[in-house]
């Protein structure tokens, strides 16, 4: 189970960002990561709790052009409210099993710099609705490879506009010091933290439809909300 499922399902879309003159909504299209349209990305794990499958666990995604973290994309800290095993095909320590995985709060960002930009530098939206299904791999009692597929529902403000994606998540690794090149581990609020241990691994093949957009009828400015969700 390699090839998974990133998709984001963003409906009701406004632009939110540190001026008062709005430009547009983010362009409808389809674009891919694999044509080089967009950048793939990087996804850290914060373990709050229990460890890999614990509650209240935070992730935060970020677009990886080679050099920089978060240029074009963001997922800023949905966090972890319930996990529950749906399948187990593990014997003698060895198979594999399926997880869901329930998330709240966080949010999306879109740079404006991207394929969809409309002329503002920045289009953000509300989590309401993330589920993972996570399918870890054992071996003699050993975690030895997991896979996700990533199902998010949000919403802007002030237009009305519909995102849908797909992508390939692969785990890399875990500790108390994440990998070089890596997101930050965060602590509630999405505040930066090195006191916590995480996971890490890399999102993939990316597709992202944008879909019905116009322009709102108000410009909003989200300045002190996003600050929170900065590094």
């Amino acid at each position: 189970m390699r090839t998974t499922i990133l998709a984001f399902v963003l409906a009701g879309a406004s632009v939110f960002y540190a001026t008062t003159t709005a430009a547009g909504p983010p362009f409808d299209g389809t674009y891919k990561s694999s044509l080089g349209q967009f950048s793939e990305g990087r996804e850290t794990t914060t373990w709050v709790t229990t460890g890999f499958l614990g509650d209240r666990n935070l992730l935060r995604g970020e677009s990886w052009d080679g050099s920089t973290l978060g240029a074009e994309w963001r997922i800023l800290c949905p966090e972890v409210v319930r996990v529950r095993l749906i399948y187990d095909s593990v014997a003698g320590g060895t198979g594999h099993r399926i997880y869901q995985i329930e998330y709240r709060g966080g949010f999306l960002e879109l740079s404006g710099t991207g394929p969809w930009g409309n002329g503002d530098p920045l289009y953000t939206a509300v989590i309401d609705i993330y589920f993972e299904f996570r399918t870890v791999q054992y071996v003699d009692g050993v975690k030895v490879g997991s896979v996700s597929d990533h199902a998010v529902n949000g919403h802007f403000t002030n237009s009305k506009c519909f995102t849908w994606g797909i992508g390939n998540e692969v785990w890399l690794g875990e500790g108390k010091t994440v990998a070089a090149g890596y997101p930050i581990f965060v602590l509630a609020g999405c505040k930066p933290t090195t006191k916590d241990d995480g996971h890490w691994g890399d999102l993939r093949d990316l597709t992202l439809t944008i879909q019905g957009c116009v322009v709102g009828t108000e410009a909003t400015t989200w300045g002190a909300v996003k600050a929170i969700y900065r590094n």
